[in-house]
């Protein structure tokens, strides 16, 4: 009887532990004045370079649309919707770990 409760508790016990070691899937943090990422629950920020982003969060202010107008080209500024302006210092970001908890990806600004 003894042998079973004790792998029962062996058992659970290694889950928790398991469970324990690995990061949130999706965190919370900050874009620095030089641009790191600086996490809630981590100390040290991130450098530029070495946390990755979302393509949405990289267009540019304007953006510029070439297209052929006869003989020649013809470009267009267009601004884009406040929504989805580039990243920038002081944004609020919601940041997800691939490869194993081991790369974090800058998802999506979070806005109140």
């Amino acid at each position: 009887m003894n042998n079973g409760y004790n792998r029962l508790a062996r058992t659970i016990g290694n889950r928790i532990n398991r469970g324990m070691q690995a990061p949130d899937p999706l965190e919370l943090g900050n874009i620095e004045g030089d641009m790191s990422l600086k996490l809630d629950r981590f100390p040290i920020p991130f450098p530029p370079g070495q946390y990755l982003v979302c393509r949405a969060l990289t267009i540019s202010d304007p953006m510029v649309t070439t297209e052929p107008a006869g003989t020649d080209m013809h470009s267009h500024q267009v601004k884009p919707p406040t929504q989805l302006k580039a990243l920038e210092v002081g944004d609020r970001v919601l940041v997800a770990w691939v490869n194993g908890g081991t790369d974090p990806v800058i998802i999506d600004v979070v806005v109140t």
